[in-house]
């Protein structure tokens, strides 16, 4: 069991989601009692909950989670006998709950840029669960919360030694003449979120430099820039909360999510629906 332990903490380091079958519960005879399985969007899997029909049943509903987005667990109950009884194809004759759990590391979050919007994004972050890094030159310590990683140093060199996957979001809000190699490295990687701060003629003249350099124009839409949800943010606070909300639709949402607000329209109710009240 604890090389099954030991598969998740490597999983959840590289940044993967992926599924764990757990027998939760059992009566009569069946092939396992306690036993776990780890599945991953692949199809690979590690460990065993008893093999045989009901374990192929497990690994497509687990891949059918992952497939589809769904969080938390699910509790399958599978009866180990022969499909003309009911059951998934096998003959033990017992019964099996198993609880299919996905597992999703903490989402990343690179700053590109170590001033006072920085600090306030960090901030913000950690508040959401965030594993934050900060890279610029000239970032220190004490600006940033306690398990913030700061990287004194410019993005172009570290960038591409970091493990960056979809659940990284890469933030830049430079001193303006660091926009391009931070844009530059960061199109390189795998990250799921590129966002860049600036005024939209800024915005325009960095997409136009980048497609004059023969960056494809696929690359550059993935830039979310400027940066943010329009709420009317003006300072560094706000726009911490108009970024960190964007990457919050984004991560929940996905590409096609949009934000609007979720008040009811009250005045949209019939007059006879309305319950009579007196003052």
């Amino acid at each position: 069991m604890s090389s099954i332990y030991q598969k998740i903490a490597e999983l959840l380091r590289v940044q993967e989601t992926f599924a764990v079958a757990t027998i939760v519960n059992y009566r009569g005879s069946v092939p396992r009692q306690i036993a776990k399985m780890i599945i991953t969007k692949d199809q690979k899997t590690y460990g065993t909950i008893g093999g045989g029909c009901v374990e192929g049943q497990v690994v497509e509903e687990a891949i059918l989670m992952l497939k589809q987005g769904v969080k938390g667990v699910i509790v399958k109950s599978y009866d180990l006998v022969e499909e003309e009884f009911g059951g998934v194809g096998m003959n033990c004759g017992g019964k099996i709950d198993v609880s299919i759990e996905i597992a999703e590391p903490d989402p990343k979050l690179i700053i590109i840029g170590s001033g006072h919007l920085s600090s306030a994004i960090a901030k913000l972050a950690q508040l959401l669960g965030f594993e934050i890094t900060v890279i610029d030159p000239l970032a220190t310590k004490d600006r940033f919360p306690e398990s913030t990683i700061v990287v004194p140093d410019f993005p172009e060199t570290n960038l591409p030694n970091m493990h960056i996957s979809s659940n990284t979001y890469i933030v830049i809000v430079t001193r303006h003449k660091d926009d391009l190699p931070a844009l530059r490295t960061a199109l390189n990687t795998k990250a799921g979120y590129i966002g860049l701060i600036g005024s939209r003629r800024r915005v325009l003249q960095a997409f136009h430099i980048l497609l004059r350099e023969g960056i494809t124009q696929q690359q550059v839409n993935r830039v979310n820039a400027p940066v943010g949800l329009d709420i009317g943010a003006e300072t560094p606070e706000e726009i911490a909360v108009s970024i960190m909300a964007e990457i919050v639709q984004r991560r929940r949402l996905g590409i096609s999510g949009s934000a609007e607000p979720m008040k009811v329209d009250a005045s949209s109710l019939e007059a006879a629906s309305t319950p009579n009240v007196k003052m």
